[in-house]
């Protein structure tokens, strides 16, 4: 991962491209006039103008939001099975969201971990349905649907389980694992365009194609 970074870091400055880390975007200002210069602020207070600005900053893994969830960040509490799934071999893990990223993130821990526990908090899976034909097939897959998660647990140190409301029932219940995968979609990053450019509900820039 790093060395890909590097290497692509080194080639676009081949190019020439000046850039710029370790800073965050403010704001973005549009031209005052057709053809004038828009301006990017940062917030270390310098300010970018040009005549293009292209908005290309991705989006984020979204969250929970329940206690234990950031405290256990990197400690068990995990969002891309490619990169952490092997580091819980042999154990048991927990992956929230019943879509097709969650389903599919199940499918691919169920061939590396000893057991994977599915959490979706509607009546059924929103996966496509070969996703959750192949998921339904596997052994060590159990799937919990009309749960609701309300904590992340731990000993301190590292995750230990899982605390959820059945919504059928209204009861708290508790799963152990040592991991918990959270797959409930993205977030955009374009806080910093709010109002400035057109965004879609899920506060994606709305692209005219004309």
């Amino acid at each position: 991962g790093p060395r890909l970074a590097a290497d692509l870091e080194k080639h676009v400055r081949a190019y020439g491209v000046d850039i710029v880390a370790g800073q965050r975007v403010a704001r973005l200002v549009p031209a005052d006039n057709p053809g004038g210069l828009a301006r990017v602020e940062l917030e270390g207070g310098a300010v970018l103008s040009a005549r293009t600005v292209i908005v290309a900053t991705g989006a984020r893994w979204r969250t929970l939001g329940v206690p234990g969830e950031a405290d256990y960040r990197n400690k068990g509490v995990a969002f891309c099975t490619h990169c952490d799934g092997p580091l819980f071999k042999g154990k048991r893990t927990v992956v929230v969201g019943g879509g097709n990223s969650g389903v599919e993130a199940a499918i691919d821990l169920a061939g590396i971990v000893e057991h994977v526990t599915l959490l979706e908090y509607g009546e059924k899976l929103k996966a496509d349905a070969v996703l959750v034909g192949k998921l339904e097939s596997l052994p060590n897959v159990t799937i919990i649907t009309r749960a609701r998660t309300t904590e992340i647990l731990g000993d301190g140190a590292r995750v230990t389980g899982l605390r959820y409301e059945d919504m059928a029932t209204g009861e708290l219940r508790e799963l152990p694992a040592a991991g918990v995968f959270v797959q409930i979609g993205l977030v955009p990053n374009t806080e910093f365009v709010r109002g400035v450019l057109e965004l879609s509900r899920s506060g994606e820039v709305v692209v005219d194609a004309r």
